[in-house]
């Protein structure tokens, strides 16, 4: 919790839920529109139809702001990792709704326009391996179980995430290819096999 949400709870002004997507969604918007460079917090308030210390009580930083608004997105369309007692088809459903984030949302563009910025700046750097992070730790649960079912194609759980999620990534913001079902299957098959097999 950052000291502005501290405060505001003390003075008896609980934050309220509707305000904050209204401000995630237009932070979403306007960096999928103008930029990381050119996005204000002002034209955020504008935009999420608030005031602009509302903003400040949530986020000390524009960075944090922009970090809030993915996490929540990404939240939003993987809440927790499946577990439906497939675990291909949990990897599926976890990527397969990354895909869909990316590709159909304001989400997919911002993404994209928040890349090169946090190359160069370090504390939105840091708020970024954040959100990969956590993102990460939902889709290693499903990879630790394949590999405790003698189901993981890659050589161990974290080279498995790497080239699921970087197969994903590349089409989105290299090739730009589709990330339709048909490709989110083909990149689960490619390290998770279809039944139990024993590892030479």
């Amino acid at each position: 919790m950052t000291a502005a949400s501290v405060d505001a709870t003390r003075r008896g002004r609980p934050r309220r839920a509707e305000t904050d997507e209204a401000v995630n969604a237009a932070t979403r918007r306007l960096l999928a529109e103008v930029g990381y460079g050119d996005l204000t917090v002002e034209a955020v308030a504008k935009l999420a139809g608030v005031g602009k210390p509302t903003v400040y009580r949530r986020h000390g930083s524009k960075a944090e702001l922009v970090a809030a608004a993915l996490l929540d997105e990404l939240r939003t369309a993987n809440p927790t990792a499946p577990t439906s007692g497939d675990v291909a088809a949990d990897a599926r459903e976890l990527l397969g709704n990354l895909a869909t984030l990316l590709s159909t949302t304001d989400f997919g563009r911002a993404i994209t326009e928040i890349v090169s910025p946090a190359n160069r700046e370090a504390h939105l750097a840091d708020l970024f391996d954040t959100i990969v992070g956590q993102r990460r730790e939902l889709i290693r649960s499903v990879m630790r179980r394949a590999d405790e079912q003698h189901r993981l194609l890659a050589t161990d759980v974290e080279t498995a995430i790497d080239l699921a999620l970087g197969a994903i990534y590349f089409r989105h913001l290299i090739s730009h290819d589709s990330l339709d079902t048909a490709f989110v299957t083909a990149v689960v098959a490619s390290v998770i096999a279809p039944k139990a097999t024993r590892r030479r």
